[in-house]
C-alpha cells in the first residue's frame, strides 16, 4: 500500500514510531469493538486516529446522562442515540480513512457469525455473559481477542489468542479466569462507581494491545495480565501461562 501525502502527515507520528509497513497493516485491518462505553471510548477513539482501516462497533444501547462522565467518545448532543451511531459519527469526524460499521447486540445466537472475519475482537463489554460469550467464540475461530475490565479505581487487560505466532502460548479467557463468578459475588460500577480516567487508562491499553495484535510488532499480553490499581498507582504484569504461572 502506497501512503499519500497526506496520510504521510497524518501518521506522521505513528510512521516514526512503528514504520511503514505497519501503518500499512493497520489501514488494512479490520477490528470489531464490543461496547461503546467507558472502555470502548478511548479505544475506538485510538483505534480510528491510528488509522485501523475498517472499525466495527456493537453496542445498541442508548446513551444517558451518566454514561458522560466517562465515555468521551460520545457528547451531551448524542444523549438518546445508540451508542454506536453515536460513537461512528464521532470516529467518521476523527478520520476519514476509517470505514466504521454498526453491528447488533453480540448475542449467543449471531456470535458465531458476528465475530468472524475480523484481524481482532476488542471486548470492551460490561457484563459476564457478554465477556464469556466473545471469549469463547474467538477461542474457537482463533481470533485474537483483546480483553479488558474494571471497576471502581482497578483493572485488567490481557489478549487471549488460540492460535498466536511462536513462541506466544495459545491462551483464553478461561485459563485466566475459568468461570464467571456467581451473581452477586463481584462488586459493579452501580455497586462502587468508576473512575473516568481509568477508562482512560485502560482503554488506551487495550488499544495499544490491538495495535501491537494488528501490526506484529512488539510483545502482546497474550498468556499475561496487566493488574492495574490507579488508587496505588501501581501496574503490575502478571504470567498465567507457560512456564511461569504467577497468582493473580
Amino acid at each position: 500500500m502506497t501512503l499519500s501525502p497526506a496520510q504521510r502527515q497524518r501518521y506522521d507520528r505513528n510512521l516514526r514510531a512503528l514504520g511503514e509497513e505497519a501503518q500499512a497493516r493497520l489501514l488494512a485491518s479490520r477490528v470489531l469493538v464490543v461496547g461503546a462505553g467507558g472502555l470502548g471510548s478511548p479505544v475506538l477513539l485510538y483505534l480510528a486516529a491510528a488509522g485501523v482501516g475498517a472499525i466495527g462497533i456493537s453496542d445498541p444501547d442508548p446513551l444517558e446522562l451518566t454514561n458522560l462522565q466517562r465515555q468521551v467518545v460520545h457528547g451531551t448532543p448524542d444523549l438518546g442515540a445508540a451508542k454506536a451511531e453515536s460513537a461512528r459519527a464521532r470516529l467518521a469526524a476523527l478520520n476519514p480513512d476509517v470505514a466504521v460499521t454498526v453491528h447488533p447486540r453480540v448475542t449467543p445466537e449471531n456470535a458465531a457469525g458476528l465475530l468472524a472475519g475480523w484481524d481482532a475482537v476488542v471486548d470492551a463489554t460490561d457484563t459476564f455473559d457478554a465477556k464469556y460469550l466473545i471469549g469463547d467464540t474467538c477461542a474457537a475461530t482463533g481470533t485474537p481477542h483483546v480483553w479488558g475490565t474494571l471497576v471502581g479505581l482497578a483493572f485488567q487487560v490481557s489478549v487471549f489468542w488460540t492460535r498466536p505466532p511462536a513462541p506466544l502460548p495459545a491462551v483464553t479467557l478461561r485459563d485466566l479466569h475459568p468461570a464467571p463468578p456467581a451473581t452477586g459475588a463481584t462488586p459493579t460500577s452501580l455497586d462502587v462507581g468508576v473512575l473516568g480516567a481509568v477508562c482512560g487508562q485502560a482503554g488506551s491499553v487495550m488499544a495499544a494491545e490491538a495495535i501491537k495484535v494488528l501490526t506484529g510488532i512488539g510483545a502482546p499480553l497474550v498468556g499475561r495480565v496487566l493488574v492495574g490499581d490507579a488508587a496505588a498507582a501501581r501496574w503490575d504484569v502478571l504470567s498465567f501461562a507457560g512456564p511461569v504461572r504467577e497468582e493473580i
